[in-house]
């Protein structure tokens, strides 16, 4: 049990339930990352204050302006270069929630609080339950946990999981722990994990099991969870996927979203012959293996494609290209944008309509503004160079 002069007594509901918190920048002792895990310390904290902001540069092209406040520019300092030692943990949840003996759950290892997101981690617990004789696994050293959002996701693991391992350069205690990256099974269905971690070096040696349960660790490592881009992460996912250098490519592609059930690209036809008299090749990088991605788009200059995951590789292009992301009125965010700019690229976005249920609009479909994308590309194309 943590002393009681450490704990922070923040609350939060969730439904109908309390959730306790605990604040590690409120109660945790901050030390230098040299340091860290090696203090004593039942809860420490450190901070890269030579990680660079993002610098964020508005679009190039934007058809509805209304949206513009979504894309500012300037630097933003939405990703918190901050990593967190904890003793005696849990690690719950698909995830990577740590909570305390206690039951309170650390705030910094949350990328959400909202209910859903916890009703699915601990609905996932209670389905999952490991074991035969004991209720948890149980770690047999220092973990140091990756982990994060939905990394059953392309995006979310590449970006949100895997990108934080640059913390095991920084943290000699991360160097020499077992990692977690994902609270689902590696070896599974998403091949693009096991592909990633062999294309950046990491050992299965170097992994500790996690199935999304309970894992009790001794000491567990883990940065402070956020979702999206950051040059730190960018920088060192293209250095340890071999892109450090690469000379600028020409190609232009547009990812194709081709028969799918949901979040169709509805006149796609009328989209990829506009494209196609603009010398880009439809592609469809859900049907390639990540090396086969990652060697695509870092040959290309300019990408075209509907917001989802696919625009994740957009970041394997050499600095100086452009990016044009195609969207709805309802589902207008800063993701690509982020990317973009994390990995040096223009941007340029064009909101299209919205077709289907009100009430879900992150599967509805789109319905591309012809004319306003013919006016993009001709702008990212300048802008590429």
């Amino acid at each position: 049990m943590e002393p009681a002069q450490k704990v922070c007594h923040d609350e939060r509901m969730s439904g109908e339930k309390i959730l306790h918190l605990f604040d590690m920048e409120t109660s945790g002792k901050k030390i230098p990352l040299s340091e860290l895990g090696f203090s004593g310390d039942q809860f420490a904290y450190a901070v890269a204050e030579d990680s660079p902001p993002l610098t964020l540069t508005a679009p190039v092209f934007l058809n509805r302006p209304e949206f513009a406040k979504m894309f500012p520019a300037g630097q933003v300092h939405r990703h918190s270069p901050m990593v967190c030692a904890v003793q005696n943990c849990f690690l719950m949840g698909p995830f990577g929630y740590v909570v305390l003996p206690t039951g309170r759950l650390i705030r910094e290892s949350a990328v959400k609080l909202d209910g859903a997101s916890l009703e699915y981690s601990f609905g996932h617990f209670q389905k999952q339950l490991p074991g035969k004789h004991i209720p948890w696994a149980q770690a047999g050293g220092p973990v140091f946990s990756a982990n994060g959002f939905s990394t059953n996701n392309y995006f979310h693991f590449l970006l949100d999981a895997l990108g934080q391992m640059h913390w095991r350069e920084r943290v000699p205690l991360a160097r020499i722990s077992k990692s977690i990256v994902s609270g689902y099974p590696l070896g599974s269905s998403h091949s693009f994990m096991d592909e990633a971690l062999q294309r950046t070096g990491i050992a299965p040696g170097d992994i500790q099991a996690f199935d999304g349960t309970l894992l009790y660790c001794p000491q567990i490592i883990f940065p402070r969870r956020d979702t999206g881009a950051s040059p730190w992460k960018v920088e060192w996912l293209r250095r340890r996927f071999g892109l450090d250098g690469r000379a600028r490519g020409a190609k232009r592609l547009y990812v194709a979203r081709g028969e799918v059930p949901r979040r169709r690209v509805i006149n796609e036809a009328a989209v990829e012959k506009l494209l196609a008299s603009h010398g880009f090749t439809s592609v469809n990088p859900g049907k390639m293996s990540l090396d086969k991605q990652i060697e695509l788009f870092a040959d290309a200059s300019i990408v075209v494609g509907p917001h989802g995951a696919g625009l994740t590789n957009t970041m394997f292009m050499a600095p100086g290209g452009a990016v044009v992301e195609l969207t709805h009125t309802k589902r207008v965010v800063w993701t690509y944008h982020e990317v973009a700019c994390a990995a040096g690229h223009s941007y340029a976005c064009v909101v299209g309509d919205f077709i289907g249920n009100e009430k879900e609009p992150l599967f509805g479909d789109l319905d591309v503004d012809i004319d306003a994308l013919d006016a993009a590309v001709t702008i990212a194309i300048r802008a590429a160079g």
